[in-house]
């Protein structure tokens, strides 16, 4: 049974719809970028993906003799160029530590600097489900790798995508691979890539399956150093270490009997053997598209969703098994279906975190220091929104535990979990603070360029986008339409208006007039539109309370 295609009407709706569950944030830019293109040469244009051709930089240092000196920390790498080719030394003042927080605050740029594609997005999503904890895990290298892999696999072959996690370093070190040996099997990684992976918890695998998984995965390590010289990590395979038996699995597996090999080869094709019989059941299509639809459609499965979406969708997996682009085609076939674009698939979700902090920070038009002059106060401004995440509930490099994020898969509240009288009051304050405050460097950075830095929201263009903010009602459709997924009613808009933009007075002259002076001249000493920006600001402040705000 094919995924049902959606043919209703694709308009500015449907399109804020896709955009949100895509990306972070849908801003008014994005819209117009879009704007009358049909939801397949939208969908197509999200799902051309590129992997970013920048890197971390250097941007860290350590004190010497009460002097900042970016020699002080990581002295084979020069300050703004980038470490992630240069091999990791470990001195009196580690490395790991600037490269860690250099990574964060990249990874953070990139999402907030994101392509109109689902890229950015769908490497959350990769990261979710194949969850290493930063707090396990503290190596800038490990992870650079790591997110390379997420980044060029994460709408290709499925089965690839594993193969390659399964002998990265940061996954080796995580689940305790470079400790599973032929005297001594380590059953950490085996399980976690039947229950959480690839075919889900209960699914039918045995713990006898677990253990000759493990048995299958023996012999693999990497290294940093060769005779204690730094090398660039690379996974390496002891034969010594491997198992060299046969390995027999359960009826659920057909009986199935991996061969034991031995020599150079021996883990290759073993873990070769090993993923062709997980992907080859129907149970990992359907817990992969489970999974995805978790996060980009709706947290509860109904017995609806599972036999209008789910069973489809994993005949897509399954149909394209062997293809280089895999993912892709089971993406375009989700974002394009009927049942994504459902009344009751819409607005009905609690943003994440991210979806909430990154995708205000686009919507407020925020322009970041630049790499070239000012790169500390980019990167601090980057590792604030990094920080503002996890006071909000979302360390985005430190899941709670190898299952990722409960909202994404703790039955049966799901994405409700971000949102209890903890958490909204820290996501209401950090929504506050973006729209009120901004962004400050402070003086503690060796770039004199980069102290004391601030930025604020560009209040003047926000509206500018919206069409003809000389209304003062347009001007409140719009912040309407930006803020919130759920349309509110006309009485309160009127109210907003009356109150923020017209400061009491009935009359739409009130708010026209000080724009447009303003608009045509920023300097005006003119008192009321001097105002201009901060009653938008007010605006913004007064409408970001609202419960409306948190949901996409």
């Amino acid at each position: 049974m094919p995924v049902t295609p959606y043919n209703g009407t694709f308009g500015r709706e449907e399109l804020q719809h896709l955009l949100r569950r895509t990306m972070f944030g849908a801003t008014n830019a994005d819209l117009a970028h879009f704007n009358g293109q049909s939801l397949a040469q939208v969908v197509d244009a999200l799902l051309n993906t590129t992997v970013p051709t920048s890197a971390p930089l250097k941007n860290y240092w350590a004190l010497n003799n009460g002097v900042r000196d970016p020699n002080a920390m990581d002295p084979a790498v020069a300050f703004g160029q980038t470490w992630v080719n240069t091999p990791n030394t470990v001195a009196a003042v580690d490395a790991n530590v600037g490269r860690m927080y250099s990574y964060i605050s990249w990874t953070v740029g990139q999402m907030i600097h994101q392509d109109r594609t689902i890229h950015e997005k769908m490497r959350l999503f990769w990261y979710n489900h194949l969850a290493i904890q930063v707090s396990v895990v503290f190596n800038g290298l490990l992870w650079w790798d790591f997110d390379r892999i997420l980044r060029t696999q994460g709408l290709g072959k499925f089965r690839q995508l594993m193969y390659d996690i399964s002998v990265t370093p940061c996954m080796l070190e995580y689940l305790n691979g470079d400790q599973n040996v032929a005297s001594a099997p380590d059953e950490n990684y085996g399980r976690e890539l039947m229950e959480l992976y690839t075919l889900g918890e209960s699914s039918g695998y045995t713990e006898a399956d677990v253990q000759a998984a493990a048995r299958v995965l023996t012999g693999w390590d990497f290294r940093e150093d060769i005779g204690g010289t730094p090398i660039m990590p690379e996974t390496t395979f002891t034969p010594a270490n491997h198992t060299t038996a046969d390995k027999q699995f359960s009826a659920f597996f057909n009986n199935t009997t991996i061969q034991g090999q031995s020599g150079a080869n021996a883990g290759q094709i073993e873990l070769n053997a090993l993923l062709d019989m997980i992907c080859a059941k129907e149970e990992c299509s359907l817990f992969i598209c489970r999974q995805l639809y978790r996060f980009f459609v709706h947290g509860e499965i109904s017995a609806q969703a599972e036999t209008e979406l789910i069973v489809p969708l994993a005949e897509v997996f399954r149909a394209n098994l062997g293809a280089a682009d895999q993912m892709e085609t089971v993406m375009r076939a989700l974002l394009t279906s009927a049942h994504f674009f459902s009344a009751d698939n819409r607005a009905c979700m609690m943003m994440s975190p991210a979806d909430l902090i990154i995708g205000m920070v686009r919507k407020l038009k925020y322009t970041f220091p630049s790499e070239a002059t000012k790169l500390e106060a980019r990167y601090r401004m980057f590792l604030d929104i990094y920080y503002i995440c996890v006071n909000c509930d979302q360390n985005l490099f430190d899941p709670p535990n190898v299952a990722g994020w409960p909202a994404y898969h703790q039955s049966p509240a799901f994405d409700s979990i971000w949102v209890d009288s903890a958490s909204y009051a820290a996501r209401n304050f950090a929504v506050q603070g973006l729209i009120g405050q901004g962004f400050n460097t402070g003086t503690d950075h060796y770039e004199v360029a980069s102290r004391n830095v601030s930025i604020d929201p560009d209040y003047i263009a926000i509206v500018g986008e919206f069409s003809n903010p000389s209304s003062p009602g347009n001007v409140v459709d719009g912040c309407a339409d930006l803020l919130y997924a759920i349309p509110i009613s006309q009485e309160v808009k009127d109210t907003l208006k009356t109150q923020r933009l017209l400061l009491g007075q009935a009359s739409d002259i009130y708010w026209t007039e000080p724009y447009e002076l303003y608009v045509s001249d920023p300097s005006t000493s003119d008192p009321t539109a001097q105002m201009v920006p901060n009653l938008i600001n007010f605006l913004l402040l007064d409408m970001a309370k609202a419960a409306e705000t948190q949901q996409f």
